[in-house]
């Protein structure tokens, strides 16, 4: 419940949040305590009964006489409806606090439904939370991830979310290579001219030479039939000149031996027939020198070719190892057939190799593929499986499935547990449920009220509350319009006087009781609203002797208000705060402070007893403590509370002021005359700051040896070689 205060200038803030059953707000007058309280009637009157107590004045007519209250106990056929009629409302709002007793927290460690649903959300929630941190660190990781870096500043928690469908593991070699592209720069692979090999092509020909043989046009016994002799012949003729010695058997070599080899050797069907086996033989070298220097480079190739390239170089070694040992048989052949130019070879079975057509082919594929590659797609590619073998990662190593298959557990319990409690709950609150019944009653109930009046019965509650403490007793009185009224009797003389003339304490109680009675009367008759309950200062400077009988009344109500009810309580008396809050929980109830910073009330809400003042001396050290850390109020204002510290220490300890202050130079003066002339702030006579201020109060309790009394209620400080405290 928010009290928009936006339009409210006396105030810092938008609005204020009454979020307890109970609040307590403690303010000085001048705060805006009673400004606060008509904001409250005026904001919340139309959904809520609106109760508030601000005083005797307001509560009697424009005659100044203090009404009559109505309950009804008149007829007592009527009286016995009306019981029953409340036995029935006690046996529902029986049934209504059993069943709120299973859902409200339990005392003990026994179940129920608050304690199952209460379990089941604190399970789904910290489920959940495991979950949503694993990916707010999952996706961080991630992000810090360099070297190479796969994801921009950008990457959050809920795109990693987006990557779990589409997260898949990769081998070392398959990140080996997404890094290799992600890591990569422009590639241009080179053209290879593959030969053209055709082996079976190649062993026709070699072996249609091999099997040809040279007609003797000119024959020589000696050497006929004897391929040796006539090999050694042709190799003496090309290494000995005319007139030379035989190298072998030593004699001179004749001239005519030398005309009859020369015509038997150039014989054009011979020479033709060896060239064209030198041509052969030069072209199988060729062939075979261009296939053995065959060299696939893969690092002139993009990482994601690389694999298909590493079969292709297989297959290029693999075809090479077949086709180089083929040609040199073939060679061997061929070289041997130059010595059997008159006998036909046979040329040994060879196994013949496949050319290297498919590898041309398939190495010409890639190499398009490569060199028209768009390698911004392709790192971006790379970058997305990387990313998504991390994000992989990270939910293998936090045990995703696991933990998911948890929650949705955890969840299904939630929303079981949830609806149980809330079946429940409708018993009391829903169509036709106890509220409903009560509702149905309470109308009858009103029907009867109407029909019956006893104006007697308030009179009697509180003259029987405050027998012991005043000598007059209130005595209700019809007016000639029927209307009811009260006077005052005096017990003693039986003298009757207008109730204005009682004192202003006196008719403050009488005010306060008139009120509470009235409570008892709205808690009866209407349950259509849920009801906010507002004190605005109940105890004033005349209720010193009356204050216990408030307080009690006070605790009473607070003990028995309805499960909507609201109650608020604003007060400027210490002594009264310290008590009406006893045995109250800060984490329960609602603590506010409303302190006046010059211009406007702030509010500061107290949070735990730390935070709170156990007793008047200890308020004025938080008053002080607040004016100091509030930048926008000026240093003269905290020179009251100051005073109002030293008067209370000095007295407690029966020593002077002067003496206290005298031993710091011009505190005496500070804090005992300009602490009277705080209405004309701006002209801020001490001339000195709030931090200074602060300095000559600490040196004060200091030198009179009490430095650990300053520490206790500022808090623990620090002092420098000279003095100074470090604020």
């Amino acid at each position: 419940m928010n009290i928009d205060l936006s339009n409210v200038e006396i105030f810092d803030a938008d609005k204020l949040e009454l979020d307890k059953k109970i609040t307590f707000i403690y303010g000085k007058n001048g705060t805006g305590k009673s400004t606060l309280t008509n904001e409250i009637k005026k904001k919340l009157s139309s959904e809520y009964e609106v109760s508030i107590f601000q005083g005797f004045t307001n509560i009697i007519d424009e005659n100044r006489r203090l009404n009559a209250v109505v309950l009804g106990t008149e007829n007592a056929s009527i009286n016995k409806e009306i019981a029953a009629k409340k036995i029935e409302i006690d046996a529902l709002n029986g049934k209504i606090d059993s069943i709120w007793s299973t859902l409200q927290q339990p005392d003990d460690e026994n179940t129920n439904y608050w304690s199952r649903r209460k379990d089941a959300q604190d399970t789904y929630a910290k489920k959940e939370k495991q979950i949503e941190d694993f990916y707010t660190r999952a996706a961080s990781e991630i992000k810090k991830m360099r070297n190479p870096q796969i994801v921009d500043g950008s990457y959050n928690k809920k795109l990693f979310q987006r990557d779990i469908p589409e997260a898949k593991m990769l081998d070392r070699e398959q990140i080996d290579e997404l890094v290799a592209t992600i890591k990569s720069e422009d590639k241009v692979a080179p053209i290879i001219e593959f030969p053209d090999v055709d082996c079976t092509k190649l062993y026709q020909e070699v072996e249609k030479i091999l099997s040809k043989r040279v007609t003797e046009k000119i024959k020589i016994e000696r050497l006929e039939n004897n391929p040796d002799k006539r090999e050694f012949a042709k190799l003496g003729l090309k290494i000995h000149s005319h007139d030379d010695v035989c190298a072998f058997c030593g004699n001179p070599i004749k001239n005519d031996t030398f005309d009859e080899l020369e015509r038997y050797f150039s014989v054009s069907e011979v020479k033709s027939f060896q060239n064209e086996i030198a041509d052969k033989l030069k072209e199988i070298e060729t062939l075979s020198r261009s296939v053995a220097g065959l060299q696939i480079d893969i690092t002139r190739f993009y990482p994601s070719f690389h694999n298909r390239l590493k079969d292709i170089k297989q297959e290029l070694e693999d075809r090479k190892k077949e086709i180089i040992p083929f040609l040199t048989a073939l060679y061997n052949h061929l070289t041997e057939k130059q010595k059997y130019l008159f006998e036909s070879i046979e040329l040994k079975s060879l196994s013949i190799p496949i050319g290297l057509e498919n590898v041309k082919f398939n190495y010409d594929d890639v190499l398009k593929n490569n060199n028209e590659n768009d390698l911004l797609e392709k790192k971006k590619e790379a970058s997305e499986k990387l990313r998504k073998h991390y994000v992989k990662m990270a939910l293998d190593n936090f045990e995703y499935d696991v933990a998911y298959a948890e929650l949705n557990i955890a969840k299904a319990d939630k929303e079981k547990y949830e609806r149980e409690f809330f079946d429940e709950e409708q018993k009391i609150e829903g169509y036709g449920g106890l509220k409903e019944q009560i509702n149905r009653i309470q109308n009858d109930l009103l029907e009867l009220y109407s029909q019956t009046k006893n104006e007697t019965l308030l009179a009697e509650t509180i003259n029987k509350k405050l027998s012991h403490m005043i000598s007059f007793e209130l005595v209700h009185v019809d007016d000639e319009e029927s209307k009811g009224f009260y006077r005052v009797k005096d017990t003693s003389t039986g003298r009757e006087r207008e109730i204005t003339e009682l004192s202003t304490g006196e008719k403050n109680i009488i005010a306060f009781l008139y009120f509470i009675g009235k409570l008892d009367e709205i808690k009866e008759t209407n349950l259509d609203k849920p009801r906010v309950i507002v004190f605005d200062d109940p105890m004033n400077s005349n209720d010193d002797g009356m204050q216990y009988v408030i307080i009690e009344e006070l605790q009473n109500l607070m003990n028995n208000l309805r499960k909507t009810d609201s109650f608020v309580l604003l007060t400027h008396n210490k002594h009264f705060y310290l008590n009406v809050t006893y045995n109250h929980k800060y984490d329960k109830d609602r603590y506010y402070r409303f302190v006046f910073n010059g211009s406007k009330t702030i509010f500061t809400r107290i949070e735990n007893v730390n935070d709170d003042f156990k007793t008047s001396y200890e308020s004025l050290w938080c008053d002080l403590k607040q004016l100091f850390m509030l930048d926008e109020v000026s240093p003269d204002l905290l020179l009251n509370p100051i005073r109002r510290i030293i008067e209370t220490y000095t007295k407690f300890n029966g020593i002077s002021k002067i003496a206290f202050c005298k031993k710091v130079d011009g505190a005496y003066k500070l804090f005992n005359v300009n602490s009277h002339s705080i209405d004309d702030v701006e002209a801020e006579l001490n001339g000195k700051n709030k931090k200074e201020i602060i300095q000559m109060l600490f040196d004060c309790f200091e030198r009179n040896g009490e430095e650990n009394h300053f520490k206790k209620h500022w808090g623990d400080v620090e002092a420098s070689a000279d003095g100074t405290i470090l604020l």
